[in-house]
């Protein structure tokens, strides 16, 4: 099963405007064992790109969730706090929130 995004955190991704990595990482990994099985060094070596390229794909998700989450928890701090977020994250806001109101979306 790949990596996906929680549902919990959609709303993170579109208050940053940062889409969640695309990307199957486990069709590469099953794409790797494919060629692991063709005989010859270069399909070895294939399978092991794939199968690196599988980890690549994985880490570059877990940091993204890690970053969404991060900035969540920041958010639910300041705002149980009453406090207001930090401009970064007001102009990360305003972003979104232009992104949704634009009027040039396409018809």
């Amino acid at each position: 099963m790949s990596l996906e995004l929680p549902a919990a955190l959609a709303a993170v991704e579109a208050f940053l405007g940062r889409p969640f990595p695309d990307g199957d990482e486990d069709a590469l990994v099953r794409l790797g064992d494919d060629h692991d099985e063709r005989p010859g060094a270069d399909a070895r070596v294939a399978g092991l790109g794939l199968k690196a390229a599988a980890g690549l794909v994985l880490a570059r998700k877990g940091v993204t969730l890690l970053q969404y989450g991060l900035i969540a928890a920041a958010l639910a701090e300041t705002l149980a706090a009453g406090g207001a977020p930090a401009p970064v994250l007001r102009r990360a806001g305003q972003r979104a929130l232009d992104a949704v109101t634009a009027d040039d979306f396409p018809s």
